[in-house]
């Protein structure tokens, strides 16, 4: 879709305090749609790197791309939904190119389907300094 890399977090956002993060997963009351993270690297080192979520519908119920949000996990939560937005379908996110500063970062995902019910994931990146 796009030839240039996506900043998806800025330097001044990773300069912002952070969140305490838990641990542990995160349970949805309803059985909601499930969300893998596990097409993006939790480490990569500095450069631009894929992107690559893959939605699970729960009972075959397909998730609305429109409910997608990305947010960046700071003490004022950052939205990240709009840099990625032509990168989302009802399968995923497919970013080939993203780019985020060195440091360990953590980006919550959150997906709904069309009877209304959340799935949400935590994705913690940590990207090496370069060398």
């Amino acid at each position: 879709m796009a030839a240039d890399p996506v900043h998806l977090i800025t330097h001044e956002e990773a300069g912002l305090p952070a969140v305490e993060i838990k641990t542990g997963s995160v349970r949805n009351l309803t059985r909601g749609p499930g969300i893998d993270t596990l097409g993006t690297p939790s480490k990569v080192s500095s450069g631009p790197f894929r992107l690559a979520v893959r939605f699970m519908p729960s009972n075959g119920v397909p998730i609305d791309p429109a409910s997608v949000r990305i947010t960046y996990r700071r003490q004022q939560p950052i939205d990240l939904t709009p840099r990625v937005k032509p990168f989302i379908t009802a399968a995923g996110i497919e970013a080939p190119a993203v780019i985020v500063p060195p440091g360990r970062h953590v980006v919550e995902i959150e997906a709904t389907d069309k009877e209304g019910r959340t799935g949400r994931s935590q994705l913690t990146l940590t990207v090496e300094p370069p060398k």
